[in-house]
């Protein structure tokens, strides 16, 4: 049964033919002993034949079997992201409707990222008010066609909507790591009290 390394290997001779095994076991991390053990593999299905070139250089070419197997296995990995993405989806969607029920109002997503893609989708889906979209990559300016705020900037803008008493509570939507987030509004007393941070890689790994 071929492994994970076995297919990722197969899909870079068909990407690359003229990469060397040095190169091959960079891209793929794994040893060049390993490497080797796997384009063997790879030879003896059938999948890719080794052509030997000026000097000690090997040019290994997928064959037509490798091509079909190759084209099922994007297939396949294709199918797991639209599931994983659909699946993702329909379980923020109610988790933000539950939030809905209880009081929650404005959302704020942490993370530019594909899970905060998937957020953002939700939220459509949902009756939740977008606030803002935060980045720790001060580079970045849009994100879905929305200003990105960091979170310096963030933190002045609501803290000034407090001040004028024309904002609420705000549920943070944390789709990375929310440690930097939270050491940081614990430095401001006032908004601390007004914000619930929300660990949504937390929440998919329990219900996965």
């Amino acid at each position: 049964m071929p492994t994970k390394k076995h297919l990722d290997t197969l899909l870079e001779i068909k990407d690359n033919p003229a990469l060397s095994q040095r190169s091959l076991a960079h891209k793929l991390n794994i040893s060049l002993g390993l490497t080797n053990a796997i384009l063997q593999n790879l030879v003896h299905r059938g999948w890719i034949k080794a052509q030997k070139m000026t000097g000690r250089k090997i040019l290994y070419l997928i064959t037509p079997q490798g091509m079909a197997r190759a084209a099922n296995l994007v297939y396949d990995r294709f199918r797991e992201t639209q599931n994983y993405y659909q699946y993702t989806k329909e379980l923020l969607t109610s988790y933000l409707a539950d939030l809905y029920t209880k009081g929650k109002r404005g959302a704020v997503i942490y993370g530019t990222g594909q899970l905060a893609e998937i957020t953002y989708l939700s939220l459509l889906d949902s009756p939740f008010k977008l606030h803002s979209i935060l980045t720790d990559d001060s580079s970045k300016k849009k994100f879905l066609g929305h200003e990105v705020l960091t979170l310096s900037d963030f933190i002045e803008k609501y803290s000034q909507q407090l001040s004028e008493k024309s904002q609420k509570e705000l549920v943070i939507i944390s789709t990375v790591s929310p440690d930097k987030l939270q050491q940081e509004i614990k430095k401001y007393k006032n908004i601390q009290k007004n914000i619930k941070i929300i660990n949504i890689e937390s929440i998919l790994k329990n219900f996965t």
